[in-house]
């Protein structure tokens, strides 16, 4: 099932996508970073308000993505897939 995004969601995404392009380039040795650990630049930017849960906001995005079989709005994303779970982590483009 597709789901369908407001356009106020899809702009979220696309900065969230683009601070995360930025923080690879920032950060040029480092190629892969856990999503959560870049929720104080999402709420530096103003997409989340707050961090809490470790990182629930983000993940909860990224899940919304996932059953919606939409996760190709990020190029950079990818999830270890657990029994219960995912981890959700960035990954730089080759």
């Amino acid at each position: 099932m597709i789901a369908i995004f407001s356009k106020k969601k899809l702009y979220k995404i696309g900065q969230i996508d683009q601070i995360v392009r930025n923080y690879f380039v920032d950060h040029p040795s480092v190629t892969e970073v856990c999503a959560k650990d870049l929720m104080h630049k999402f709420i530096g930017k103003g997409i989340f308000f707050k961090n809490y849960s470790n990182g629930l906001p983000i993940r909860q995005l990224l899940n919304q993505l996932d059953e919606g079989n939409q996760l190709d709005l990020f190029k950079q994303v990818r999830v270890i897939r657990n029994e219960i779970n995912g981890n959700w982590h960035f990954k730089k483009q080759d």
